[in-house]
């Protein structure tokens, strides 16, 4: 399809055509013979716009302005013919346009010369009019077939594109990765891993006072937010359950400060909010739970794939957030252990945890490196 200006429009809408409109070229070095090249073009009543450029002006048009058809009107030896075409196919704007090449001597080594360098057909003069229209008409309908190709290849480009954005937000990277390759992943077991749950505080009471697009959109800002987080921080989302956010460090890419990341995550995670509050009209609180151990991460089903984990660290993860209290980030011992020479930590009474047995607990407090007492533990 070829754009143009309808002649029957008085405010000359656009409208598009078929092929007949096509952009036509005329280059080379005598002026005349173009004239003449053109006017027989004319003379078919096509809807064809001509544009006539001797050789020293056409670069510019061809850098600069997309057309659907380079007629080159050449006399000369086969040597300045190839820069010629090369001049077109270097050009930014026509590197993919069909060229004929008009010419007096049909000569196999000029013909061997002009398609070898990218022309795609040629046509002798003088030219016998049924001939000139059948070759140009001819390499329109190639040129518009070649532009439905590309736009179709752009639309399908666009649609994997949306399909891998998409994909990326349920499975790790590497998972993907694995996927592709394979056709498969096998569930693993990552001996060292920590694993952290966040929710947020009174979710169901606040489902029942906002209405259903508020909530959404602020779970989605929170939530997006923390993905933010996670990224920068080298951590890996798993998935989101309602008004809870599950995310891991050192899955599925191993990594020996996996503990230490997490929790730094949890220190953004519990700071973004509470600056949220400040210029928010909803505010949140948060309760976040973490754990260090061994995992299991496998994905799930077969035709919808979920990347999921599972074993004692994941649930110990989550009944440190259950046990937590608002605006508080409550550590298990296995990442108070691998973790208490960088930060500090307020012990707690063991807990007799549901399904797991008694429990040590932490609140983290600071930094080592970090002399203040945060606003939580003032």
């Amino acid at each position: 399809m070829y754009e143009i200006e309808s002649k029957n429009d008085e405010n000359s809408k656009k409208e598009y055509y078929s092929m007949d409109t096509g952009k036509i070229l005329l280059i080379g070095k005598d002026y005349c013979n173009l004239e003449l090249l053109e006017h027989q073009l004319m003379s078919f009543s096509e809807e064809w716009r001509i544009k006539v450029k001797l050789f020293h002006d056409s670069v510019y048009e061809l850098n600069n302005t997309h057309h659907d058809l380079v007629i080159i009107d050449f006399g000369g030896s086969p040597e300045k013919l190839l820069k010629k075409i090369e001049i077109v196919k270097k050009s930014h704007q026509n590197h993919n346009t069909p060229i004929l090449v008009c010419f007096v001597e049909k000569s196999a080594k000029l013909i061997k010369t002009m398609l070898e360098a990218g022309a795609l057909d040629f046509i002798q003069k003088p030219f016998k009019p049924i001939e000139l229209f059948a070759r140009v008409r001819t390499a329109l309908i190639l040129s518009s077939t070649v532009k439905k190709l590309n736009h179709q290849a752009d639309v399908i480009r666009e649609s994997q594109n949306k399909v891998n954005e998409i994909i990326s937000g349920l499975l790790p990277k590497k998972i993907i990765d694995e996927l592709t390759v394979s056709g498969e992943s096998r569930p693993k077991k990552y001996r060292e891993a920590s694993v952290l749950f966040v929710d947020l505080v009174d979710f169901t009471k606040k489902s029942t006072t906002l209405a259903p697009k508020i909530l959404i959109d602020e779970l989605t800002q929170i939530f997006n937010a923390f993905d933010s987080i996670i990224k920068k921080n080298g951590c890996t989302r798993i998935k989101t359950m309602g008004d809870g956010y599950l995310a891991v460090s050192g899955i599925p890419t191993p990594h020996k400060q996996h503990a230490v990341k997490l929790i730094q995550t949890a220190i953004d995670m519990r700071a973004y909010l509470s600056q949220r509050n400040e210029s928010n009209a909803v505010k949140w609180e948060l309760k976040i739970g973490i754990d260090s151990g061994e995992v299991i991460g496998s994905i799930l089903g077969t035709n919808n794939f979920l990347f999921d984990i599972f074993g004692d660290t994941v649930n110990t993860a989550a009944r440190m957030e259950k046990t937590c209290a608002p605006n508080q980030i409550n550590i298990g011992m296995r990442t108070y252990l691998s973790t208490r020479d960088k930060f500090r930590y307020i012990e707690r009474l063991p807990n007799d945890v549901k399904g797991l047995g008694v429990k040590n607990m932490y609140y983290l407090k600071s930094k080592i490196n970090s002399s203040h007492l945060n606003r939580w533990q003032q």
